[in-house]
C-alpha cells in the first residue's frame, strides 16, 4: 500500500464549530444538522485523504472516538465506507484498520446545461470521473430529462454500464434556481418560471436529483478542486458563447460569490446574476479563430480582442469593488485561458478598482473551464448520496464548512 497523505481539516474545508447558546436547550433540529455535517466532515476526508484509520479520523475531526465508532458503523451498514488493509500502529497495539469510499457502490452523473447544448460527467463513489460527455439539446428545456435519459442509455451502449447503481444527478442550468425544491424559478434563456426540474428528472431516473444554478455548481468545484482552493474570497465570472454562422456571440454570463468561506445566495437566490447585461446588445462577438486564441494559455493577444477584454474587465470592476474578493475565476465555454489576455484583464481591474493599500485582485483561469458545471453538479449529487441527506443546500452556504459538535 502505498504511502499516507497527511493532510489536515483546515486544508480540505473550514472548520465551522457550532456554537450553540449553554442557556437554550439543543433543539432536536441542531442535533440532526450537527449528526449530519460531522458525516459530511468524515465523508469529506475519507473522499480527500483516505484510506484512513479511524484514529487519524479522530485527529482530523476532533470528534470523539465513540461519536466516530457510530459514524463509521452506519456508514458500513450502508456499504458507502468499507474496510481496505491495515496500518501499523505509530505506538503499540494492535495495527488500525483502514477505511475508504466503497468505490463500487455507485456512480452519479452531472449536468451543465448551456445554451444549445449540455457537458456531462460520469463520477464514481470515489468521485473520481469515469468519462465525460456531450449532447446537443434541440427540444425545450421540459424535456431535458428524456433527452439526458436517451443519452446516458446510449453511453452505457458505448462503454458499458458503471459498477453499481446510480446513485444520483445533479443538474447546473443558467437561471435562478431554489436549490431546496430543485425549482427554476426564472431562466430567462430558456423562458421558463416555476418549474420543477428535480421533479421532472426524478420521475425519469428515480434518484435523488439536485438542481442549482450553473455558476453555483462551478463556483464549488472551483473551491474544492480547482483554482480556489483554501481561497476565502472570489468571485467566479461564468461566460458562454454560442455559435451564430462564423462567429460566436457571448450569450450567457453569470458570476457567483464566495465569501468568507461560503457560497453567497442572496435572500431570493438571485446573488450574482447578471445575464440583464445581454438585454440591450451583445455583449461580445468572437471569430471562430480567436476562440482557438483565447484557449491558448501562451497564445498571443491580438489587437481584436482588446475590447472584449476591457468590456470583461471593466464588468469585473464593478463588481469586485462592491464585494472585495482576492481573486476572480473566469469560467465557462468560452474558454478563457489566454495568460497575455488574462494578465491584460486583471492590469485593467486594478488600476479601475478603487485603490486601497496592499490590495490586488488576481484575475485567474478556470482550472475546469467548460466542465466546471457538470463536475460540481456531480459532485454535489456525490456528496448528498454519500452523508445520506438529499437537500441540495445541506448548509452548503457553507460549501467548506463542517460542524463538529460534541454537545
Amino acid at each position: 500500500m502505498g504511502p499516507q497523505r497527511l493532510i489536515t481539516v483546515h486544508s480540505l474545508f473550514k472548520i465551522e464549530t457550532s456554537v450553540v447558546n449553554m442557556q437554550q436547550p439543543l433543539t432536536k433540529s441542531n442535533q440532526v444538522r450537527t449528526a449530519v455535517n460531522n458525516r459530511r466532515l468524515v465523508v469529506h476526508l475519507l473522499r480527500q485523504a483516505g484510506p484512513l484509520s479511524r484514529h487519524q479520523l479522530a485527529q482530523q475531526t476532533g470528534l470523539r472516538h465513540s461519536s466516530l465508532t457510530y459514524i463509521t458503523r452506519e456508514l458500513i451498514q450502508r456499504d458507502v465506507i468499507r474496510t481496505q488493509g491495515k496500518r501499523d500502529n505509530p505506538g503499540m497495539g494492535k495495527k488500525q484498520v483502514l477505511l475508504e469510499i466503497n468505490p463500487d457502490l455507485g456512480w452519479v452523473v452531472g449536468i451543465g446545461v448551456e445554451n444549445d447544448s449540455a457537458s456531462l460527467v460520469f463520477l464514481n463513489a470515489q468521485g473520481q470521473v469515469i468519462d465525460r460527455d456531450r449532447m446537443l439539446l434541440r427540444e425545450p428545456l421540459e424535456l431535458l430529462p428524456q433527452a439526458a435519459n436517451n443519452r446516458i442509455t446510449n453511453w452505457f451502449a458505448r462503454h458499458g454500464k458503471p459498477n453499481g447503481k446510480l446513485l444520483g444527478i445533479g443538474v447546473g442550468i443558467p437561471g435562478i434556481v431554489n436549490p431546496n425544491t430543485g425549482v427554476i424559478l426564472r431562466s430567462t434563456r430558456f423562458g421558463l418560471e416555476n418549474f420543477n426540474l428535480a421533479n421532472a428528472m426524478s420521475e425519469v431516473f428515480s434518484v435523488p436529483v439536485c438542481v442549482d444554478n450553473d455558476s453555483n455548481f462551478a463556483t464549488q468545484a472551483e473551491a474544492r478542486s480547482g483554482n480556489a482552493v483554501d481561497t476565502e474570497d472570489f468571485l467566479y465570472f461564468l461566460v458562454n458563447t454560442s455559435d451564430q454562422a462564423q462567429n460566436y456571440t457571448i450569450s450567457s454570463l453569470g458570476a457567483s460569490l464566495f465569501l468568507n468561506g461560503k457560497l453567497c445566495r442572496g435572500a431570493h437566490f438571485g446573488a450574482g446574476e447578471i445575464d440583464t447585461l445581454l438585454d440591450d446588445k451583445p455583449y461580445g462577438i468572437v471569430e471562430a479563430k480567436h476562440l482557438l486564441t483565447m484557449a491558448d494559455r501562451q497564445g498571443d493577444f491580438p489587437d481584436e480582442l482588446h475590447g472584449l477584454a476591457d468590456h470583461i474587465a471593466d464588468t469585473l470592476v464593478a463588481m469586485t469593488d462592491l464585494i472585495d474578493p482576492c481573486s476572480v475565476i473566469i469560467g465557462g465555454n468560452l474558454g478563457l485561458a489566454n495568460q497575455k489576455m488574462l494578465t491584460h484583464i486583471q492590469n485593467r481591474v486594478n488600476e479601475k478598482n478603487v485603490p486601497i493599500p496592499m490590495r490586488h485582485v488576481n484575475v485567474l483561469a478556470s482550472a475546469h473551464m467548460d466542465h466546471g458545471v457538470c463536475l460540481g453538479a456531480a459532485d454535489v449529487a456525490l456528496e448528498q448520496a454519500l452523508i445520506g441527506n438529499h437537500s441540495c443546500m445541506l448548509d452548503d452556504d457553507s460549501l467548506l464548512a463542517a460542524t463538529v459538535n460534541e454537545s
